[in-house]
């Protein structure tokens, strides 16, 4: 009966010396370089003490540590405010884009039933063929449109999709996505990259950033490449 209660105190300590011990790390801090610097002087031979001169290097190294510390949290605080500011002056500037023309990098079209939606693609370079895979919500092609003549030339390229399907007939209204496969004449692909095209008819702050709303899809800001009158 005495073993099991010996086995069972020496059980919570050695759990509780466990508990106790920190996960190693990759990483000095700075408090641990002082803490070690400590132990040191503690654990040094009284009949042959720390060298002088090599105790002040010691001590240079633990101060230039915290001065470099303290400049990375200064670094590191400039640079939060310096976004919040930036932040702060797009979302000042923001309402004056209402109305403006702008180009944006989207795949996404919104189809309100009746008016033809409007998008477009860039091509890297020259392509054989280019084909624009129009999708619904569920991400299930509904629609595939062959490019022909000069909108298979590298550059800008803007279309016009009808509203229908495959079939002829007409889609629901609701929100659509495109893709575009490009090739060049040895069936490589070719970097094509959609964005829709149209004026801004609304901004709205949002918590993961300010968007404007374009042919009734919410672009984030920074996708915007171009603003025109």
């Amino acid at each position: 009966m005495a073993t099991t209660a010996i086995d069972g105190t020496s059980n919570a300590v050695f759990d509780d010396l466990q508990k106790s011990v920190k996960q190693p790390t990759k990483s000095l801090g700075k408090d641990e370089f002082l803490k070690l610097l400590t132990y040191q002087l503690k654990a040094q031979n009284p009949l042959k003490p720390q060298d002088g001169q090599e105790f002040a290097s010691q001590l240079a190294q633990f101060s230039s540590l915290e001065q470099l510390t303290n400049i990375n949290k200064a670094l590191d605080a400039q640079s939060k405010n310096f976004g919040l500011l930036s932040q702060a002056m797009a979302n000042a500037n923001a309402p004056n884009y209402i109305g403006k023309s702008v180009k944006a990098a989207s795949d996404l079209m919104n189809f309100d039933g009746t008016k033809s939606p409007q998008f477009g693609y860039n091509l890297a370079s020259n392509a054989a063929s280019v084909q624009i895979e129009i999708k619904n919500a569920t991400g299930t092609v509904i629609r595939t449109i062959d490019a022909t003549g000069s909108d298979l030339r590298n550059g800008e390229h803007r279309l016009t999709w009808d509203g229908k399907d495959a079939n002829g007939s007409s889609v629901p209204s609701g929100q659509y996505s495109i893709n575009v496969v490009a090739k060049d004449v040895s069936g490589g692909l070719i970097n094509a990259v959609p964005f829709t095209f149209g004026a801004i008819t609304a901004v709205r702050f949002k918590q993961e950033g300010t968007v404007a709303v374009v042919n009734g899809v919410e672009i984030p800001l920074g996708d915007i490449e171009d603003i025109g009158l």
